[in-house]
């Protein structure tokens, strides 16, 4: 294992950043019950977290569908139920990054593209959404939300600003690939 223990420290820890970001304080604790052994059942590490069992396996089925926890399913030859051995796997940590960090710049790429393609109006209330021009088109230059005169903004500084951090992205994205 990567890391000996899950321990919050301040933030310091991204394994512990992302756990927590994905299942709130409930994962941070899961996790921490997970990192003292090589594995354990939902039973176990809900008795060490004084958690409901249903909260635990929530919490589980969420690091597992992040790949961050795995499991091994055996049968108890007394009951015939499953009984499951969950493991962390901080290993997948990296994978889980530059799959988030590509979505992020993938998502700044369309907005860039929509920032660029389209003229934008607003009336200057914060509480109201830009409009493009066939949409402002529409409603007679009034703002559908407040009725305030729709005024052309320029988003040059918007448009160097996303420029900037697709850049930073790229480049990151490059260094966690090699």
């Amino acid at each position: 294992m990567i890391i000996t223990t899950v321990k919050k420290q301040g933030g310091d820890n991204l394994f512990v950043s992302i756990i927590e970001e994905i299942g709130g304080e409930n994962a941070v604790k899961v996790a921490n019950a997970l990192s003292d052994k090589d594995e354990a059942t939902d039973e176990e590490i809900a008795e060490k977290t004084d958690m409901r069992l249903n909260a635990v396996r929530k919490v589980l089925y969420r690091l597992y569908e992040n790949r961050l926890a795995s499991y091994r399913r055996t049968r108890d030859t007394r009951t015939g139920w499953f009984i499951y051995f969950w493991k962390l796997n901080p290993e997948r940590l990296r994978t889980l990054i530059i799959s988030r960090k590509q979505m992020v710049y993938q998502r700044l790429k369309e907005r860039l593209y929509f920032e660029k393609e389209n003229m934008l109006f607003h009336c200057g209330n914060s509480e109201c959404e830009q409009l493009t021009f066939d949409d402002a088109m529409d409603v007679s230059f009034k703002c559908p939300n407040c009725a305030k005169p729709l005024i052309f903004v320029k988003n040059d500084k918007s448009i160097e600003l996303l420029e900037t951090k697709i850049s930073e992205l790229e480049e990151e994205l490059k260094t966690l690939k090699y």
